[in-house]
């Protein structure tokens, strides 16, 4: 156990961990001050001031605290256990995943450990994630061979998934820096992240790199690159190595998207931790106090049948409603106008994309529509509502469909319904089943 903590140690002496990076520096100085806050409270609740609601938040508090440990802690842990075997934490890398593979390691040893890891990233499971590589313009333009490669995976033809990965890596990195992953004055380093955050990445990217100039007929667990797509390392057929060209692929997707966003990144944080002025302020609590009073006074609506009816006779509803965005992109959908129906999603999806009309014509241009009803609508907060629809209501196989959207502005501020300035956009549209 010492020699375990010294390696730990050696290895934090010599990167930069996550809790040192700029989100995460700011999130502590803002937990260091409201500890300073409820300090403050104690100390005037022993002489009977203070505020009790205010008391009652220690416990949360202590319990986010241990959060933010680990969200810092165990990718750094994984790092030190797993980069240099190929394996890196990222964005994507479920958390749960991360924290159960350095438990094994640290309780049953590395092999547990990296079963873990092989089920996470074997083919019974990393197809539900795929879609994520959709974000990335530069993994989505190769999606056609990226599902090929999975195709390969689960029939277990190691020997196709391994360079096709491997040249779809290199590919997407070129596209996005002009020289390929396995460039040798590539820089990986990018403001904010957790996939460069303790310089792990560079381990990655040396296996990549690793000169192989002999050839090897012995089965090898690494991907190395070059030995690889020179045709020197023959033995590079098998799970281990494809399961690691899979933990590559999306983490390049995450290094991509931090990469590409490092700007406007910057830029967002200098605004959101930006000292006010008084008369910032001033406004600040004034809306904060509208909004607070919207709040309170939102009850959801009872929507009765005969309105429902209504609205499926003159496929219309009042104007400002979600169902009106609903129906707004139902017509659309009829005519398979995806660029107009991206436009309708929310802010966080970036609507006004070519990006995004991609990925809606790829979740939804499978289905032709000719016809709809308004099913349900349901008012679940003041500005959330979700309407259920259904989708050729007198074809022989109906399809239901769930809508959930959100009332914000153009920028993205989440509003409560009625107050200017918002619209109804969509969060996401989903298959579901019938009631």
């Amino acid at each position: 156990m010492a020699s375990e903590l010294m390696v730990r140690q050696n290895w934090r002496n010599e990167s930069v961990g996550i809790d040192e990076t700029p989100s995460f520096r700011h999130l502590d100085e803002q937990m260091r001050g409201f500890d300073l806050i409820l300090h403050a409270n104690r100390m005037l609740r022993r002489i009977g001031l203070g505020s009790r609601a205010l008391a009652g938040l220690q416990q949360q508090m202590d319990e986010i605290r241990a959060q933010m440990r680990e969200l810092a802690d165990y990718p750094e842990r994984f790092n030190q256990y797993f980069s240099k075997d190929g394996w890196l934490a990222h964005g994507h890398l479920d958390f749960t995943i991360m924290k159960r593979a350095v438990d094994e390691y640290e309780t049953n040893g590395p092999e547990v450990a990296t079963g873990v890891l092989l089920q996470y990233f074997g083919p019974n499971s990393i197809g539900d994630r795929l879609f994520f590589l959709n974000g990335v313009e530069e993994l989505r333009v190769r999606r056609r061979l990226i599902d090929l490669a999975f195709a390969d995976y689960q029939a277990g033809r190691y020997h196709a998934v391994v360079p096709l990965l491997l040249m779809l890596i290199d590919g997407a990195v070129n596209d996005t820096v002009g020289k390929g992953f396995h460039a040798q004055t590539l820089d990986l380093d990018v403001w904010d992240s957790i996939t460069t955050a303790d310089g792990a990445i560079n381990d990655i990217k040396s296996i990549f790199q690793q000169s192989r100039r002999k050839t090897r007929t012995e089965p090898i667990l690494l991907p190395y690159r070059n030995g690889i797509l020179h045709g020197m390392d023959l033995g590079y057929d098998n799970e281990t190595v494809a399961a690691k060209c899979w933990c590559f692929l999306f983490v390049v997707a995450d290094w991509i998207a931090d990469k590409k966003s490092e700007t406007q990144r910057r830029e967002r944080f200098a605004e959101e931790t930006r000292v006010p002025s008084l008369r910032e302020l001033a406004a600040q609590l004034a809306e904060n106090q509208r909004m607070k009073q919207a709040t309170a006074e939102w009850s959801a609506r009872e929507i009765r049948p005969e309105q429902l009816e209504a609205i499926n006779r003159e496929w219309s509803a009042d104007p400002g409603t979600p169902e009106e965005s609903v129906l707004m992109f139902l017509a659309l959908w009829t005519v398979r106008n995806y660029g107009g129906m991206a436009k309708l999603y929310w802010a966080a999806d970036d609507p006004q994309s070519g990006r995004h009309a991609g990925d809606v014509r790829m979740m939804l241009g499978g289905v032709s529509v000719d016809s709809y009803l308004v099913d349900h609508i349901d008012d679940q907060a003041a500005a959330i509502t979700q309407v259920r629809v259904i989708v050729n209501p007198a074809s022989e196989h109906p399809c239901y469909y769930m809508f959930r959207l959100i009332y914000e502005t153009a920028s993205g501020e989440v509003l409560p319904r009625g107050l200017a300035g918002g619209a109804w956009r969509i969060v996401w549209v989903q298959p579901c089943e019938q009631p």
